[in-house]
Formats: C-alpha cells, structure tokens, sequence
C-alpha cells in the first residue's frame, strides 16, 4: 500500500513539474475508474467503523483477547498496518491520482496550444 501511494506521489509531482501529460479523453477513464473506487470505498465506512469496535465474545481471558486482535487488525498494531489505515492510504493514492491526470490535461492542452501557436505562424 505504501508503494501505492509513494508512486501516486511521483505521479502527482510529475504532472505538477510539468513532465507528464495527457489528453482529456486518455484521461476520462482513468479518472471515471477512480471515482468509482473512491465511491465504493467511501460506502464501506460504516462497517469499518463497526470493525474498530471491541467484538462482543465475553469477558474471559480467551475472548478479551480474541477482541483486542480484531480491533487490531482493523486499526493496526503490532505487526500489521490494518485495514482502515490501509484504505485511508488508499483514498489518499486515489486523489493524488486523480489530481495528478487533471494537472496532466492541463499540461496536455499548453503542449497542445503552444504547438498550435507555432504552427499558425507559418
């Protein structure tokens, strides 16, 4: 996950320095993609809520235990990011996508009007 997002990163800073572009409609799916991901993401909140709570086994050794493991592994601990944390980095490498195709059209259409310029002066 991290990878992921370090890479979104690159991404967005490349589109930023102006060293990737591409055309609006390259970009359509991409974006189209994203946004469908960040909507089903953003639907599995209530249950990750309900994951972060302490489950309900009793109170003996055994299932306190159990209990805390689970918290665990939706929150993260030791050994584990967890999965809220894990899709928060995810949300988090979607906008960056997102934001970095958007600059990357803009980047596309100067490329773009600037060799058109140059061509209306012959």
């Amino acid at each position: 996950m991290r990878a992921m997002t370090a890479n979104m990163q690159g991404l967005k800073q490349a589109a930023e320095s102006g060293s990737f572009a591409i055309s609006q409609s390259g970009a359509e799916a991409y974006i189209k993609a994203i946004e469908d991901a960040e909507v089903d993401l953003n639907r599995l909140n209530t249950n990750l809520a309900t994951l972060q709570q302490d489950t309900q086994l009793g109170t003996s050794p055994d299932a306190q235990s159990m209990s805390r493991y689970n918290v665990e592994s939706a929150t993260g601990g030791a050994g584990t990011m967890g999965m809220v944390p894990a899709i928060d980095e995810l949300k988090t490498a979607l906008s960056d996508a997102k934001a970095a195709l958007r600059k990357a059209v803009e980047n596309y259409r100067e490329v773009d009007d600037a060799a058109a310029d140059g061509l209306k002066r012959y």
